[in-house]
């Protein structure tokens, strides 16, 4: 909860809010925030007197975007965004530059003086998010089922992942279910494994940061461009990025909830979409 000068009132944690995996969820989970802000903040608020602004995945789907507006108890203005958006207002302070979120999913975003703005990737560990923890988790396992089967030689990537996942033995049940945010526990095992030297480690390394930068290349950077990076791989990836595209990687000035703070208050822009770099706004 912040005031209208920008001081901080409260802070709380929730649920899930994408309304494409879960309208009910999403509502339930703004809700419980707006409640447990109110209680810390100590002040008796009608929500009709507040302005929500909801930077959240899903958003850019204007049919689940409808829904939960509709369902939203009723405030006096809702403000909504992508959760990328709102990441990369807040990196920039509402300033023209790009962002490349590389954790379990990967996006890059672009913000131009026009107010307009492009998102790539961030389609999801099935068909895209290319580079992420998910991505390299994924092929550091390929590799240690292609061991077992004798296809691939042994290393000491292998190895690690064997023991990350309990051993050999314990695979079969391991790869039940598997989802991004397990197949990420594996990317720090691919990361160290490269610094020691592990040729398939670096390998699968190397290649991640190549879809980095043909992400950074869609994004139409010039030379006097800010381009911010954040997430959980952010920190090992920055350097080697900015030596792969030859311009500097920093880190964000702000987060992503100074970034709806920014567009609520009318200090960024709202959301528009360019559907690319070249293209005109939508």
């Amino acid at each position: 909860m912040i005031d209208s000068a920008g001081t901080i009132l409260a802070e709380a944690t929730d649920g899930p809010c994408n309304p494409t995996t879960g309208v009910a969820r999403a509502v339930q989970s703004i809700a419980g925030l707006w409640q447990s802000c109110a209680a810390a903040a100590g002040r008796r608020v009608a929500s009709a007197q507040v302005t929500l602004a909801i930077g959240a995945a899903g958003l850019y789907v204007p049919s689940s975007r409808a829904r939960l507006l509709e369902a939203l108890p009723p405030f006096g203005t809702v403000v909504t965004m992508s959760d990328g958006y709102a990441a990369l207002i807040g990196a920039g302070g509402g300033k023209p530059c790009a962002l490349m979120i590389v954790g379990t999913g990967v996006a890059g975003h672009r913000l131009w003086a026009d107010g307009t703005s492009v998102q790539r990737d961030a389609w999801g560990w099935v068909a895209g998010d290319r580079g992420s923890g998910a991505w390299l988790g994924r092929h550091a396992l390929r590799h240690a089922l292609a061991v077992i089967d004798g296809v691939a030689p042994r290393d000491r990537l292998d190895d690690q992942v064997f023991d990350a996942v309990g051993g050999r033995s314990a695979m079969s049940e391991w790869i039940v279910g598997v989802g991004p945010d397990r197949l990420a526990t594996l990317a720090p095992l691919v990361i160290a494994a490269a610094v020691a030297g592990v040729p398939r480690a670096i390998a699968i390394r190397d290649r991640a940061i190549d879809h980095l930068a043909d992400l950074a290349g869609v994004l139409d950077i010039g030379p006097n461009d800010k381009l911010y990076a954040f997430g959980g791989l952010a920190d090992s990836f920055a350097p080697l990025l900015t030596k792969r595209i030859a311009h500097p990687v920093t880190v964000p000035q702000s987060d992503a909830m100074a970034g709806c703070y920014l567009v609520a208050t009318g200090r960024a822009p709202a959301e528009r979409i360019r559907e690319s770099a070249q293209e005109p706004a939508l």
